[in-house]
């Protein structure tokens, strides 16, 4: 009995001092990016997708595999993201951050490809798999999970 409650008691502080690092087992920081493969596989099984399907939205994500990533503020996680003003009165939100005219540039152009990529998945996905699609993605002000 006691190993047993010994073992609970070490995998429960693993568990809480990784949690408390803010790694993941790869050793990085922040979302995790998937290779194309691993998103053309993700959809498949979610929206049923045929052979060919597979192998045109594989070329699609290979193409745009830098829009489909996070948000790139210069460096690979984070860079010279801009800082919220943390100086708001009680009561008040944080302002935003601004953008430099070449990080605006930057997020134009990556909205920009982003609908073209919209456009062509649109063209390989029935009208059912890209309502689906839609559906699956996090909506504008929400954060990922």
């Amino acid at each position: 009995m006691k190993k047993i409650v010994l073992t609970m008691i070490a995998i429960l502080s693993m568990t809480v001092a990784m949690a408390q690092n803010g790694e993941r087992r790869d050793g990085n920081r922040g979302p995790r990016q998937f290779t194309p493969e691993q998103m053309v596989e993700n959809l498949a099984g979610r929206l049923n997708l045929n052979d060919e399907q597979k192998a045109k939205l594989l070329e699609l994500n290979k193409e745009y595999k830098d829009v489909l990533g996070g948000p790139r503020w210069g460096g690979r996680n984070g860079g010279n993201r801009p800082q919220r003003n943390e100086n708001a009165g009680e009561g008040q939100r944080p302002q935003r951050p601004q953008l430099t005219e070449e990080q605006r540039a930057q997020w134009q152009e990556r909205m920009k490809k982003r609908q073209e990529y919209e456009e062509k998945l649109k063209g390989i996905l029935t009208e059912e798999q890209y309502k689906q699609y839609q559906e699956m993605r996090p909506q504008r002000g929400q954060r990922r999970g």
